[in-house]
């Protein structure tokens, strides 16, 4: 069995030959397993945007995962000063900074100031809508359908179209703006969400033309919001982006950062295929999350993140041994990071998570229920 035929099965509910996967591969980590210079190669990719993808794909192969999840990205990002300190980005019509390089997270700019851009009804209408025939043109989706086209040879190959609920509405309102609308300006927040849902369907569609197996969609902001406002401002977007997706041979899945204990039953109401990352340190139990989500949703994820970077190989191989038992019984489970492999973690911490989840034997029943 192929890794994209495994996780397809166990993204859809079933049992593969052995658990598939997928730990969350970002670049900062890319780069330090693959031992690059890492200030001199996260500035470059900034600059070179396909060059996180190409990492990422060299990572996982390096290591012998299922899957890899590969970007839309942003335009090039260029008018960079490097005070030796911190990586800024310059406004060249000011000369003012506007954003710094992450270094310790994700590798992204991070904007200085929060920008509203959506500053009535009237402004939703600049935010363009544009097929995804006109999309598959651009430079931007040729260069990346080659990236998919080597990827797909051994790994499952998963993209996100960036988010449509809570957390867009925070990028085109600001985030403080955008939790006091919520409270009393729904239905502006509510025309934004389904512009931008939109906007990532015809996204998605683009993608899968490409050849991506898979579709994340995220929401940051599920974890802090309650059931209510989950159930009012994300489900009718997400389910209005599955129920279009799902024409396709796709799986489609779900990350919502944090404690998302609370919305687990909401997001299976979506119709997608799969839940994750099951953040421990969020509260999520991956033996909660399996018996409340068996026979509605997959589940991925749950392996504890501050272990992976700073735990010790044992307590390592414990805490995946822990997310097997909870987790992959009776099948619909994929073994990955309670969220994005921390940059620190050891090459051998994630040649345990493949040893161990590839030679699990499938239980009918959950084995710490025997």
């Amino acid at each position: 069995m192929t890794s994209r035929q495994r996780c397809k099965i166990a993204m859809k509910g079933g049992i593969p030959d052995c658990v598939p996967v997928i730990p969350q591969i970002c670049h900062p980590h890319a780069i330090k397993v693959l031992g690059l210079d890492f200030r001199k190669t996260m500035i470059e990719a900034i600059r070179n945007p396909y060059l996180v993808n190409e990492l990422q794909i060299e990572c996982a192969r390096f290591y012998g995962v299922d899957g890899v999840r590969v970007w839309i990205h942003h335009e090039v990002i260029d008018n960079l000063y490097d005070n030796g300190e911190n990586v800024w980005q310059i406004d060249p019509l000011t000369g003012k900074t506007i954003a710094r390089l992450d270094f310790k997270g994700g590798g992204k700019m991070i904007p200085l100031d929060e920008k509203v851009i959506i500053k009535n009804e009237q402004d939703i209408e600049n935010i363009p809508v544009i097929d995804a025939e006109t999309l598959l043109k651009d430079e931007k989706y040729e260069k990346t359908g080659k990236l998919i086209e080597n990827a797909k040879k051994d790994l499952f190959v998963i993209t996100s179209p960036g988010p449509i609920t809570v957390q867009f509405a925070t990028t085109v309102r600001g985030k403080s703006q955008t939790f006091i609308d919520l409270i009393e300006n729904p239905q502006l927040i509510k025309k934004i969400l389904h512009r931008a849902t939109k906007v990532a369907i015809e996204k998605s569609v683009a993608m899968l033309k490409l050849g991506v197996d898979a579709i994340m969609l995220g929401d940051t902001f599920g974890g802090v919001i309650g059931p209510e406002f989950f159930k009012e401002f994300c489900v009718p977007y997400f389910k209005m982006f599955v129920d279009e997706i799902k024409k396709y041979d796709v799986c489609i899945y779900i990350h919502v950062c944090g404690n998302s204990t609370q919305l687990f039953e909401l997001m299976a109401e979506t119709g997608v295929d799969c839940i994750e990352p099951l953040d421990p340190l969020g509260g999520v139990q991956v033996k909660d999350a399996k018996t409340r989500l068996l026979g509605k949703t997959a589940i991925m994820g749950g392996v504890n993140t501050l272990k992976l970077a700073h735990g010790t190989l044992d307590e390592v191989k414990q805490d995946i041994k822990r997310c097997l038992s909870e987790g992959a019984w009776q099948g619909g489970y994929i073994l990955a990071c309670g969220d994005m492999l921390p940059t620190e973690a050891s090459p051998e911490k994630v040649f345990a998570m493949i040893e161990s989840a590839h030679s699990y034997k499938y239980q009918q029943e959950a084995n710490h229920e025997k």
